[in-house]
């Protein structure tokens, strides 16, 4: 998580340090998931909820920021399992929705710019 938060809200040189810090820790994801529908097998999770922020929320930030980090191309696996997690019921019923998460996300990036 730290290498994923720096890669999000650091710049320049750190940044991409980090970028390439995080790419190595979610290769060690992708080769976790790898055959498997979710961390927890068939079901839902500890490992699968403490991966929220990866499977829900990254995406948005990551997309709002510009950042590509998480492509299907580089990690397939996880990319599947987010697919499967975001899709499962008891997740849609207990995580706002995406499109308005995303508005809110970015007036709160956007008002963090303008008071820099």
């Amino acid at each position: 998580m730290p290498a994923i938060g720096k890669a999000c809200w650091s710049t320049g040189e750190e940044r991409e340090k980090a970028k390439e810090e995080a790419i190595e820790i979610l290769r060690f994801l992708d080769n976790e998931i790898k055959g498997k529908k979710l961390f927890g097998g068939d079901n839902i999770g500890l490992v699968d909820i403490a991966g929220n922020f990866i499977g829900y929320w990254f995406g948005i930030v990551a997309e709002l920021l510009g950042l590509e980090i998480m492509t299907e191309d580089k990690f397939p696996n996880i990319c599947k399992w987010i697919n499967e997690y975001n899709n499962c019921s008891s997740v849609q019923e207990n995580l706002p929705p995406k499109d308005k998460l995303t508005v809110h996300l970015k007036a709160r990036f956007e008002a963090l710019n303008t008071s820099k």
